[in-house]
């Protein structure tokens, strides 16, 4: 996976701190921050914005959906269980981030505060009780916006190396995987009702890193005889991937692995 040193693009504010994850706050952040579901959460900024009702749609607005919902919902399509299955946010606990993989089933990884008596503190869940390794587990004011950067760049998955965070080594793995650096872009979105700017800052980065691996590909100057065996040695490996058993990960890049091994092969 190449190395990915952070930068910081201008015309960001990257001192901005919310005045509270608590108190006072917009009636819109705090009803969508407690919407598990990612289409649901979207579904419902949407009304908000336009002033429609939920009369007889109140489901939509729950934090979390009871069990016969979630399965009505998910049968609709699988994109539509993304978030459904979050652990439920605790008691004076809120979600102040998420990273939203365009998955088959749309995976969530939700970064959470949670007010005690003397601080805040943080953890970060995912749908497969992934247990999540974080350098910073608590503050006694809100973060910054580049305070909330350096925690996503530095949570690792216990099981993993901690290289690239929650952002770059989801991107890095998917493309050790397929090869494929372009079919990554719009994979990873991160958002936010606190920060404002922390979608726009990730999009820049998740672009200047892409754009990395892509000059990389053209240095590389590989023959057409290498560019087939390439495209020959992935389309066995994902064979041998759609025989493992179902992994988290797995699942997030299957479908572009597919996409990517067939434009390889001009299919």
């Amino acid at each position: 996976m190449t190395t990915r040193i952070a930068r910081y693009p201008s015309g960001l504010n990257y001192a901005f701190r919310p005045t509270s994850y608590f108190q006072d706050l917009n009636p819109t952040t705090l009803i969508v921050s407690s919407i598990l579901g990612e289409e649901r959460r979207k579904d419902v900024q949407q009304r908000l914005a336009a002033g429609d009702s939920f009369a007889g749609e109140d489901w939509l607005t729950e934090s979390k959906l009871e069990d016969s919902t979630r399965q009505i919902v998910g049968s609709l399509h699988p994109a539509y269980m993304g978030g459904e299955y979050l652990p439920s946010i605790a008691n004076e606990e809120i979600e102040i981030a998420r990273i939203v993989l365009a998955s088959v089933t749309q995976d969530v990884i939700s970064i959470r505060a949670k007010r005690t008596k003397k601080n805040i503190s943080y953890r970060v869940v995912d749908e497969y009780d992934g247990v999540f390794v974080t350098t910073k587990k608590w503050s006694a004011q809100p973060l910054t916006l580049k305070q909330l950067i350096k925690f996503i760049d530095e949570t690792y998955q216990e099981e993993c190396d901690g290289e690239g965070g929650l952002v770059f080594s989801i991107l890095g793995m998917n493309i050790d995987a397929s090869g494929d650096a372009e079919c990554m872009r719009g994979f990873v979105d991160v958002k936010s009702s606190f920060y404002p700017e922390l979608g726009r800052y990730y999009a820049l980065e998740i672009d200047s890193y892409l754009d990395g691996f892509l000059d990389d590909e053209d240095d590389a100057d590989e023959p057409e005889g290498e560019q087939a065996t390439t495209s020959f040695q992935a389309t066995l490996q994902l064979r041998d991937l759609q025989n493992l058993p179902e992994d988290p990960a797995l699942g997030a890049i299957r479908e572009s692995d597919a996409a990517a091994t067939r434009r390889r092969l001009g299919r």
